[in-house]
């Protein structure tokens, strides 16, 4: 009769430790596995589309002439160089026949902190105001704006104070906002 109970008993047991014990054990690794790997399967997915993306980029890139990449690297740097700006403004300058002078660069949160022109924070471009002063007769000033209008460098005039003068010489006082990609 022992010999009849015992696999009975020694059945019962198991099934309680599979419940009680191995199955919830079993279970909650792995899930927790199951959700690491769909995880790593997400970036790994993300990470392949990043790669065909940026290869596409690539080929798009190598296909237009080297002439134009230049002129874009120009027309939107990966970097503020302010140094040549104001030389580049300053040859500018000479050959419209007005001097500058009193340099004065101030990121846009030294600025006015109400000023509509504001780049937002998750902005992919940055910008920086250039404050400058300027002196010469009115047909050259016009002269410059004109050509610093036409300049393959984005610069927005976003202050422009004018000095009267009897001379006909006159002082202007302007700042410009640069951009750059961050």
């Amino acid at each position: 009769m022992i010999s009849r109970i015992t696999p009975v008993v020694l059945l019962l047991i198991a099934i309680g430790v599979f419940f009680s014990y191995t199955n919830p054990t079993y279970s909650k690794n792995v899930q927790t596995l199951r959700a690491e790997i769909y995880g790593y399967d997400a970036a790994l997915r993300a990470a392949s589309e990043y790669a065909d993306k940026e290869g596409r980029i690539a080929e798009e890139q190598a296909g237009l002439p080297e002439g134009e990449l230049a002129r874009l690297e120009t027309f939107l740097p990966d970097g503020v160089d302010n140094v040549q700006l104001i030389l580049d403004l300053d040859a500018l300058a000479d050959r419209t026949g007005i001097t500058l002078s009193e340099f004065d660069v101030e990121s846009p949160e030294q600025a006015d902190p109400n000023s509509a022109l504001q780049l937002e924070s998750d902005s992919p471009i940055e910008s920086l105001d250039i404050g400058v002063t300027a002196i010469g007769p009115y047909a050259s000033f016009k002269t410059f704006l004109a050509a610093t209008e036409r300049s393959l460098r984005p610069l927005d005039l976003v202050n422009l104070d004018i000095e009267d003068s009897e001379t006909g010489v006159y002082t202007y006082s302007m700042t410009f906002r640069i951009y750059w990609l961050r």
